[in-house]
C-alpha cells in the first residue's frame, strides 16, 4: 500500500531493462511529446473503448500518497471509479505523468489499462537519493485524474504519525458527518501540534482507517482545518475498514512496519483507540512516544502504557524543548 516518480522516470526505461524488468508500454500516440506545464495539464481525451465506462457520475479517482526509502522500488496504484455508486473504470487505458513541482513541467512516462476492480499499478525503479515527486494518472478515455505524491526517504529520517477519526476529529462517529455532507469537527489545538512537529522538520504522515473512497474528501478536510500537507494512507479495501484489531489495526500494524521498513524513525505517534495502542507497539513505535486522546488507554499486552492526551492545548507546550529533526 506504500506506493508510486521526473528524475526517477527517466532513469527508468534504461534501468528497467539492464534489470531484465517488464518494458512499460509507452503513452499513447496522441499523447503530448516532451513536457506539459500547468497544475492540471491538459492531456489529449481519445474516448473510452466503453461509451458507458463514465455515465454513472464524476469521477471519483484517488490514490494514497506513498513513502519509499532509498534503493527500494517504487510502486503507484490508483483507483478510478465514477459516481456515488462507485462504478468502476475497467479495462480503460491510464497515462502516468510526473514532475518535480505540483504545477509541472510535467513528464508522461508510461500508459497501462486498469484491471476488472478499476485499478491501474505503475511499477518505477528504485532513487539513489531523497526526492519529492508529483503524479497525476490521467485517464485517456475523458482526461479525470487521481493525484499523489511520492516520497523517497533517507534511513533515519525522523517522522511523527496522525490517526485521523477520534484523534484529530472530536469523535470516531464523525466519520459518518463526512459520509452524509456534513463537516466533521477538529480538536481544538490538533492543527497546531501537527504543525509544531512539521515546523520542526519531521515528516508529519497520516494513516487512516476510512476507506478509499474518502480520501481526497479527508485531504480537504486536512487542509480546511488547517493541517500541515503531509503524505495521507487510507484503507485500500472497504472490507478492511472495519475497526477491529483484526481489521484496521492490521491495516496499521502492516503500513507502520512498512513505513519503518522504508526508513522512517517516529519521534512520537498520536491515536485514540485500543487498537492504536496495539498497531503503533507492534509495528516498533515505543509506546511512550505514543500519545492517545480521551480515557486513559490500556497498554497492549505485555507492551508499556502509551500517555493520555487529555488536550492538544495543553499538549503544545510540552513541545517548546523538542529539539529539531536531526539530519538523516
Amino acid at each position: 500500500m506504500l506506493r508510486r516518480a521526473l528524475p526517477f522516470a527517466l532513469a527508468a526505461v534504461a534501468t528497467a531493462a539492464a534489470c531484465g524488468a517488464t518494458p512499460t508500454r509507452p503513452p499513447p500516440d496522441d499523447a503530448p511529446g516532451g513536457q506539459l506545464t500547468g497544475c492540471t495539464p491538459d492531456v489529449p481525451v481519445r474516448g473510452f473503448k466503453d461509451s458507458l465506462a463514465n455515465k454513472l457520475g464524476s469521477p471519483r479517482h484517488v490514490a494514497d500518497d506513498v513513502i519509499v526509502g532509498v534503493g527500494q522500488p517504487i510502486t503507484i496504484e490508483g483507483k478510478f471509479h465514477y459516481g456515488k455508486v462507485g462504478k468502476d473504470l475497467e479495462d480503460e487505458d491510464v497515462t502516468l505523468l510526473v514532475a518535480a513541482d505540483a504545477c509541472g513541467p510535467w513528464t508522461p512516462v508510461d500508459t497501462r489499462s486498469t484491471d476488472d476492480d478499476g485499478r491501474v499499478r505503475f511499477e518505477r525503479v528504485a532513487r539513489t537519493a531523497p526526492e519529492l515527486t508529483h503524479v497525476q494518472m490521467v485517464a485517456v478515455g475523458d482526461g479525470s485524474r487521481a493525484i499523489t505524491t511520492v516520497r523517497v526517504v533517507a534511513p533515519g529520517t525522523r517522522a511523527v504519525l496522525f490517526d485521523v477519526d477520534g484523534t484529530l476529529t472530536q469523535d470516531d462517529g464523525e466519520l459518518f458527518e463526512d459520509l452524509t455532507g456534513g463537516t466533521a469537527e477538529a480538536w481544538p489545538g490538533a492543527a497546531d501540534v501537527a504543525h509544531r512537529w512539521h515546523g520542526l522538520g519531521y515528516q508529519v504522515v497520516y494513516i487512516t482507517g476510512r476507506p478509499y473512497a474518502l480520501r481526497e474528501g479527508t485531504r480537504q478536510w486536512l487542509a480546511a482545518k488547517g493541517f500541515p500537507s503531509a503524505p495521507l494512507i487510507t484503507v485500500d479495501r472497504w472490507r478492511d475498514a472495519i475497526p477491529s484489531r483484526g481489521k484496521v489495526g492490521e491495516f496499521k500494524r502492516t503500513t507502520i512496519s512498512a513505513l519503518i521498513a522504508s526508513g522512517l524513525v517516529f519521534e512520537a505517534a498520536y491515536g485514540n483507540a485500543a487498537t492504536d495502542v496495539c498497531a503503533y507497539a507492534e509495528a516498533g513505535i515505543d509506546p511512550t512516544r505514543t500519545f492517545i486522546t480521551g480515557a486513559d488507554p490500556k497498554p497492549c499486552d505485555a507492551y508499556p502504557p502509551p500517555h493520555t492526551l487529555p488536550s492538544y492545548v495543553d499538549h503544545l507546550p510540552t513541545l517548546a524543548n523538542q529539539p529539531p529533526a536531526p539530519a538523516p
